[in-house]
């Protein structure tokens, strides 16, 4: 397959790697505000997933019906053709689950996972608010779409910047992929619920914003049935909270992983 379009920073002195995995709609321009402070410490590897950013043409009408577990396996792949064998994972909302889906595909590549807004399960009002989009799609436009849902998942004024930003990149995604992607995301719930009762395999810290009303819930509920995991919850945050507060998801992941790396 042809492998994905990405970013990539590397100094000679540093021997671990990041891989960012962004949410759907997305692509890894949504990490702009981490790239500063990750690299001084870390090489880092920014894949824009399949159908997005300047990934836009690898999902093909005669391909098998698109998965998870094959955005996932494009990740393996594109690590192992830049020789990476093992990373430290920093996922932001719908990137969470493609990480736990790479967790459990190959766990040995990965040493631990930071996840932002993450998205450990679906609640009833989440999950018909994805059924309802399906439903939509068929006959609004899917960037009004698009940014009818940015707006119940990140309704609040300090939301807006990270709002606008997800707007922009998914302008760029096409009608029918689109489609197959809110398909995908409403169709997860029973897979979540899997993985919702075990634990990840490798260090884990979870960082979610206080005014995440759609998926905060759900991480806490995760958190406490398995107190090992970390969680830091920002006060006056929304869900994409690499955004909204960079420099505070910055310094607690970096917090993280320095401490594994030592």
């Amino acid at each position: 397959m042809e492998i994905l379009s990405f970013q990539e920073y590397t100094q000679p002195q540093h021997k671990e790697w990041i891989v960012f995995i962004h949410g759907a709609g997305g692509s890894s321009k949504t990490f702009g505000r981490q790239i500063a402070a990750f690299r001084s410490h870390f090489n880092l590897l920014l894949p824009d997933l399949r159908d997005h950013g300047n990934s836009k043409e690898l999902t093909k009408p005669e391909d098998d019906e698109l998965s998870f577990r094959m955005v996932a396996h494009d990740v393996l792949t594109l690590m192992h053709e830049k020789g990476i064998e093992r990373a430290h994972f920093i996922g932001i909302s719908m990137g969470s689950i493609v990480i736990r889906i790479i967790e459990d595909i190959a766990p040995e590549v990965v040493s631990s996972v930071i996840i932002g807004g993450g998205v450990m399960k679906l609640n009833r009002r989440t999950h018909l608010l994805f059924k309802t989009g399906v439903f939509l799609s068929s006959f609004i436009p899917y960037h009004k779409l698009y940014q009818l849902v940015a707006w119940i998942l990140m309704p609040y004024r300090n939301h807006k910047v990270a709002r606008r930003l997800f707007v922009r990149e998914a302008a760029q995604i096409k009608s029918e992929a689109f489609k197959v992607w809110l398909g995908l995301v409403a169709d997860l719930k029973k897979n979540l619920d899997n993985y919702f009762n075990k634990p990840f395999k490798s260090p884990m810290l979870m960082i979610m914003g206080s005014q995440d009303f759609n998926f905060l819930d759900e991480s806490i509920d995760y958190w406490k049935k398995f107190p090992f995991t970390n969680l830091d919850i920002l006060p006056k945050c929304g869900h994409v909270c690499n955004i909204e507060q960079a420099d505070e998801f910055n310094q607690r992941s970096l917090n993280f992983l320095l401490k594994l790396s030592k």
